[in-house]
Order: C-alpha cells, then structure tokens, then sequence
C-alpha cells in the first residue's frame, strides 16, 4: 500500500492476491471484479466492507451487490484483510467467492498535502490533516480529495470526484472507546461506451471512439457510524457497531444501440435512490483448560435498506418509458457463533454457524401479476426466507515455518427483491389455479402469458455455495515464503437481475475448481519480489458439454512484480499482470481476449517533500479492459450481429506527483 500507485480505492482491490478488476462506464462507475473463477459482476459474490459498514448494494438499480467503493480515500486505508471462500462465520451475504475488509487509520502519522497530475487532463488533490496532536487517549482527523480525468478517449469523460471523510475515537475509560466516522463523497462523469469489435474492423471508429457519448452518470454516499469498543478483565472483548447510509446512483447507458428502438436508440437510465441502516455486535471470550484454549466468538445484528429503483428508456438523457419503477424494503437478521480450540502450538480447529433471515418487501409502481401491457412480469408483495451455514476450518504445523489446512462450508448471495417477489407471485398464482382445477400445463401457459417464467417457483431466495479448499503455507528459508490453496466451490440456480433490461435470467448450478500460488522473497534489506497465479476452471453443471462455459469466468490470472522502500530515499515499484483469453459465452464461440501490461512507479523523498513519477502500460499494448458478448445493431445495419464489445484500456502515459508531510 505504501508503494504502489493507486487512482482510486478500487485499485486497492488489485492488492487482493488472484483479484482483478476492470472499469467500463467512464471511471466513476464501479469496477467489474473477477476472483476464483467468478464473473462477480460488481460485486455480486465478493463481500466488500469498509469500518464494519457493508459496501454492496442489495437489489440495487445496476447490478446485485453493486459494489462502489468509491467514497473511501485511499491514503486513509491502514488493513485489508482477505478472507477466500465461504468458510468464514463473520461474512453472510455476498461472501461465496470471498470477502474483503478495508479498515481506516485511527491516528495520521502526519499531515499531509499531496498534488498529482498527467496525461488525459488529470489531477489530483489529497489533504489529510489531524485535529491537534493526537494522543492515545483521543484523537481526530479529517480528510478531504478532489480527483478529475477526462481519460484517453475522442469525447472527454470529464470525471470529477469528491471525497470527505472525517474520524474521531475517544477513550471514556482505560477499558472502553467510543468511535465516531463521517464521510461524504460525490461523483459525476460521461462515457464512451462499451465498442462493438466490428466498427474498429471495419475503420469506422477507433479503440477511443464513441458510438453513442450521452453515457454517463452520478452518483453520491454518505455514511455514519457509531462504534463502541470494552475490553473486560477476563480478556473478553465487546464491539457494538451502528451504522447509516445516505445514497444516490443514476446511470445512463447504451448497449445495443439501436437493436429495440431504431429511431430512437436504445439508451437506458438506471436510479437507485436509498437509505440504509445497520447494527454490528461482537463479543469475543477465552477459556482455558490446561493446555488447550477455547476462543468463543458471538456475533448478532441486522440491515435494512429502504430503495427506490428505476429503469426508463432515455436515448440522450430523455424519459420516454419506464419499463421498472419499485419502492423496496428489504431487511437481513444474522447472529453467528464460532469456537476456535487450540489444541497445541501445532493444531487448532474452527467450528462456526450462522443464521440469516431476510423480509423482501416489493411495491412495484408499474403495474399487477395479471397485467399484459408489458412484455416484463409485475408483481408486488413480500416473502421472507431463513438459511444456516456450517463452517469448518482446521489448521495444522506438522514441522516449525510449515502450515497446513483446510477449510469447508456453505455460504450465500440474495437474489435481488424484484426477482425474489415475482418467483412468490407465481407460486400464489399456482395455487389459485390449481384451486380452480387447472392442469400443470395449463398453469405453465398461463403464468407465461404473464410473463412470468414457470420455473421460478422452485428457485430458491437465497442460493448456497457449497466449499472447500486444502492448502499451505511455508517459510522455506529467512526471506521466502511461499502459499498453495487447492479449491472448490459450487453454486445452486440463481436469479441473475439484469438490470440493463428489467428482466431476471435463470442460471444452471456452476462449479469452479482452482489453484492459488502465491510467493513472496525479500531479496535485500530495501526490496521485495512477489508472484500471485490463479488458475481455474468452471462449468456450468446441468448444460450439455461445449455448451456449459460460464462466461467471463476467469481461467489464468498472474500478477508480481518488484518492491522498493527506503534505497537512498527512493522508493518504488514495477508491477506486471497477465489475464489469458477466456469464454465469452456459454459455448465459447466469443472469446474475452487476453493482455498482458508492466507498469512502474517511483518516488524520491527528499526530507518532508516527496516527488513522484508513475508510468501505465509502458509497452504501450491495446488491451480491452471490459469485454462482454452483446447483441447490438448500428443505425446503418439492418441485422443485429453478437459479438465481442470491449472498453478499452488505458494506453501509455504519465503522471507526477509532489507531497508536504508536516506536523
């Protein structure tokens, strides 16, 4: 963190080993994330936190788990932690390929003003400052950064962004703290859009051109959060955690251009207006019985989102339809306990359950179940499901710097309310009509009539994602370390919202299977080497063979580099990464076109003023930093054709930068 540059928090991300991330909405949307072979879209099964304050976005406007990660400033992130799989009793929704946990500095190490800027019209402004002194017994700081770009492409994306963020802990006794966290952060920009491959074939536009430039949007967050921390004189902890969330999205796009609306086009505006509120409680207890330890942890609370989502028809930033408008209140009751028993200095085990229980309360403004007007289903009411999830983790050092382990459990993402609600609504219609005495098959032809698909009533609210994975870690020699995890994960049939059409999708079960590596070798006292690789391999379980790829699913992922603090008062870093090509689609007959990029970055300190250089993609190589198979269709085309559209990726460029550090 201390070395590598970083445009934004959701370039911390990419410290995740096996993690990569890609932007396609003019950079203020958030980043598309892949990890163990999971297509997470923006977050649908990635659990992201920052201070214990939940980062995705149930039933959101965009995308399941919208996860933007925006509002946190990056110099402020003192931890991440990592957490794959899951196995982990502390993580519910979202948590099935993993979860991430950003944590913020409680004290500066000093103020600091810091300027940036470079190619594409960028810059950049951080100040931290803290509240007089600081001490141990209290202390704040406030933080504040304005970041703009207009990126590398024909229309200006013109992004500005806006970050405040302020902290403020007292201790009341020798034992206990009280901490207090505000921010606000706001955003806007344009975009060019995602490029169909065949007009760059074809010389009509080039790799930063723009088909439709209207693209674009907003967005805004403001969290709160109340955090009281005890430490008891038997070693228990208590940790009780309040939390708000002010937030606003509006986000206008174009896909397919003119394939449904060919005088007008096919832009689309997607809202998502909500508040949301939290408690996070944790009490933590030890226990001793001769040699063996018992570490007991309890934890309980709640969420509740209260949304407005809509999507309307808009070619250039226009209401013409609306084809979603929903009011949703959606809340999620958790309480989760896990024994840790520590045998000996060599073995420990981990045993954990957790119960969740979710209310999914939809008023959909459009329309009724039985209304024909639109080709989408309309339906509103409410529906409540509870599940468990097992853990299982054990850990073994059968010789001194040699960790063995394995790790097991279920865990879960929702599917979005609006799904949830109209699946409820055809099981209620199923029974009225077979009340009425209609056949299976006349209920399936008029529940399509209806537009609702029949198989919806047997798919489940909150689907599982079973797990396991055996791995170790080792401190071969003083400088080298070295990791394996071998990996397996399954997920039931999902609703996946699809929230550019207002319409769900039934996806088959998938497996993944992997492998992780990481390496870490200090070569000097000032430098550092690292290599992370990911391979994987996923299908989906009940399609036929050649049919059943999961698209964009990750395959090979490495990246490493070289690491340099404090030779001569430089710093520094060279980083490389390399995705391979992999399925586009279910059969594979599109293919997400591979890259491979080496960025560096360097830094001289020169007392308490320190000058920095940063170079991205110094072999200056074309490279698609979003892909996604799309049917789309041209003003000037009478046919629609299905084929790789792409965002591309930053070409070679710089930016300097030049800090104060000061008391």
């Amino acid at each position: 963190m201390e070395v590598r540059p970083v445009k934004s928090s959701q370039d911390l991300l990419k410290l995740v080993p096996g993690l990569i991330t890609a932007q396609h909405a003019g950079g203020g949307k958030a980043e598309q994330i892949f990890i163990r072979g999971f297509d997470a879209d923006h977050g649908t099964d990635i659990n992201i936190s920052v201070d214990g304050i939940p980062v995705n976005m149930v039933t959101h406007g965009h995308g399941q788990g919208y996860a933007d990660l925006h509002f946190l400033i990056p110099e402020l992130v003192n931890e991440i932690s990592v957490y794959k799989g899951p196995y982990f009793t502390q993580f519910g929704n979202f948590a099935t390929g993993g979860s991430v946990g950003f944590r913020t500095r409680d004290m500066l190490e000093h103020n600091l003003v810091k300027l940036e800027g470079g190619q594409f019209n960028t810059g950049k402004f951080t100040m931290l400052y803290q509240l007089g002194k600081g001490s141990a017994e209290q202390n704040g700081y406030v933080a504040t950064q304005y970041y703009i770009t207009d990126g590398p492409f024909e229309s200006p994306q013109g992004l500005q962004r806006f970050n405040v963020y302020g902290k403020y802990f007292v201790n009341l006794s020798h034992n206990s703290r009280l901490t207090i966290s505000l921010s606000s952060f706001s955003s806007a920009w344009d975009a060019s859009g995602q490029i169909p491959q065949r007009v760059i074939n074809e010389g009509l536009l080039s790799r930063f051109g723009a088909i439709d430039d209207m693209e674009g949007g907003t967005t805004g967050r403001q969290n709160f959060s109340l955090r009281y921390d005890q430490q008891n004189e038997n070693n228990s902890t208590l940790s009780i955690q309040g939390y708000f969330c002010d937030y606003s999205f509006k986000l206008f796009s174009n896909f397919t251009y003119y394939l449904d609306d060919p005088v007008n086009g096919d832009m689309i505006e997607q809202v998502d207006n909500r508040t949301m509120h939290g408690l996070n409680t944790l009490y933590k207890t030890y226990s001793q019985f001769g040699d063996r330890v018992l570490k007991t942890s309890y934890g309980a609370g709640y969420r509740a989102d209260n949304i407005r989502v809509a999507l309307w028809h808009s070619p250039n930033r226009v209401r013409l339809e609306a084809s979603s408008n929903t009011i949703i209140n959606e809340k999620n009751f958790f309480l989760w306990a896990q024994e840790e028993l520590i045998l000996s200095n060599s073995l420990r085990f981990m045993f954990g359950l957790r119960g969740d229980y979710f209310t999914f309360n939809v008023e959909d403004l459009l329309g009724s179940a039985l209304d024909t007007v639109s080709d989408l289903p309309h339906a509103s009411g409410y529906v409540q499901q509870s599940m468990l999830n097992p853990k299982f983790g054990m850990v073994y050092n059968p010789i001194e710097k040699l960790e063995v382990y394995l790790n097991g459990g279920s865990g879960f993402h929702s599917n979005d309310a609006r799904n949830v609600v109209i699946a409820g609504k055809a099981r209620e219609l199923e029974k009225i009509w077979k009340r009425e005495g209609l056949s299976d098959k006349e209920i399936d032809e008029k529940l399509i009539s209806y537009n609702f698909d029949p198989a919806s009533r047997n798919t489940t609210t909150l689907p599982r994602a079973w797990g396991g994975e055996i791995g170790m870690r080792s401190k071969l020699w003083k400088n080298f370390e070295v990791g394996l995890a071998g990996w397996y994960v399954y997920l039931e049939k999902e609703f996946i919202y699809v929230g550019d059409g207002g319409y769900a999708e039934l996806s088959d079960p998938t497996q993944r299977v992997g492998l992780d590596v990481e390496a870490r070798q200090r070569l000097a006292r000032w430098l550092w080497a690292d290599l992370d690789a990911t391979f994987s391999n996923g299908k989906l379980v009940d399609a036929p063979s050649g049919e059943n790829y999961i698209p964009l699913a990750p395959e090979l992922s490495v990246s490493g580099g070289l690491s340099m603090m404090g030779f001569f008062g430089f710093d520094g870093t060279l980083r490389f990464i390399h995705i391979g090509d992999r399925p586009a689609n279910e059969n594979n007959t599109v293919v997400a076109r591979g890259y491979s990029l080496i960025n560096i970055g360097v830094a001289y300190h020169w007392g308490d003023v320190a000058f920095s250089a940063n170079v991205e993609n110094i072999l200056n190589v074309d490279w698609n930093e979003a892909q996604f198979d799309t049917k789309s269709r041209m003003a000037w085309e009478t046919t629609s054709v299905s084929e790789i559209h792409f965002t591309p990726g930053n070409p070679l460029n710089f930016q300097l930068g030049v800090s104060y550090k000061f008391n």
